[in-house]
């Protein structure tokens, strides 16, 4: 009886959590078009669509699909933006040039005075 109930349990937390993981993807795909042109054009930085399963995150991609294409949204004037990793990794190469007096522009080391 006991083991009965306990395997009962896990069925139930699976199905529970499987059909939690449909609902979020439901409720994403439902919201598309009152979402902003950012989350369009960079979904990855929502972190309800990063926990999606694959399926999930391809149903979500045909919606944002056809509302950039309602909305003639153009994703190159978002561009100009880096992410922080991005800065980060900038900020780490120019220190690691400064270090090694490295020089962009030179064949000859720099200085740094």
């Amino acid at each position: 009886m006991v083991v009965y109930r306990a395997t009962f349990g896990i069925y139930t937390l699976l199905i529970l959590s499987l059909l939690i993981s449909c609902a979020s993807g439901n409720n994403l795909i439902s919201t598309i078009e009152k979402e902003d042109n950012f989350f369009l054009c960079f979904p990855a930085a929502n972190n309800s669509y990063s926990m999606l399963s694959m399926e999930d995150k391809i149903e979500v991609q045909k919606k944002i699909a056809l509302e950039k294409d309602k909305r003639n949204l153009d994703c190159s004037k978002f561009t100009d933006l880096l992410s922080a990793e991005e800065n980060l990794k900038n900020i780490n190469q120019q220190e690691l040039d400064r270090r090694l007096n490295k020089c962009r522009y030179r064949g000859e080391p720099c200085r740094y005075d």
